[in-house]
């Protein structure tokens, strides 16, 4: 059981997780401080997302994937980030425009299914370790 812990522990998708929740928890903020701003929740959530892709970047190559940071995986890092962020909105839209979600848990939802979708390209395509 302590091997299994362990390795759940040391797995990138884990550390992947965890930078993810202290970005969320940033972009988060960001996102209810510029609601009580009584900034459009979309035109928030844009703004939110743009400002945690920088502090995404930066924990991910340092903790998580542990590469360099380079213009070849920054470009690929925003690239994957921006579908994400056309993603997350579309949802965001649906949820709340034609469901009728209250925006912030509509956030909250949508940001769970993204999660999955980054880490993916993240680990396939972004730092994707070469092969030996």
């Amino acid at each position: 059981m302590a091997n299994l812990i362990n390795k759940i522990k040391n797995s990138s998708f884990f550390g992947f997780a965890l930078v993810g929740a202290i970005n969320t928890g940033f972009s988060f903020i960001i996102y209810i401080l510029l609601l009580r701003l009584d900034l459009y929740y979309i035109i928030a959530s844009v703004l939110a997302y743009i400002a945690g892709i920088a502090v995404s970047y930066l924990l991910n190559t340092k903790f998580v994937f542990k590469e360099e940071k380079t213009i070849k995986n920054l470009s690929k890092f925003v690239s994957v980030y921006l579908t994400a962020l056309v993603i997350n909105t579309g949802l965001l839209y649906a949820l709340v425009n034609l469901i009728g979600f209250n925006p912030v848990l509509g956030q909250i939802g949508v940001t769970c299914l993204v999660l999955f979708y980054n880490y993916v390209l993240q680990k396939l395509w972004t730092f994707k370790k070469a092969s030996s």
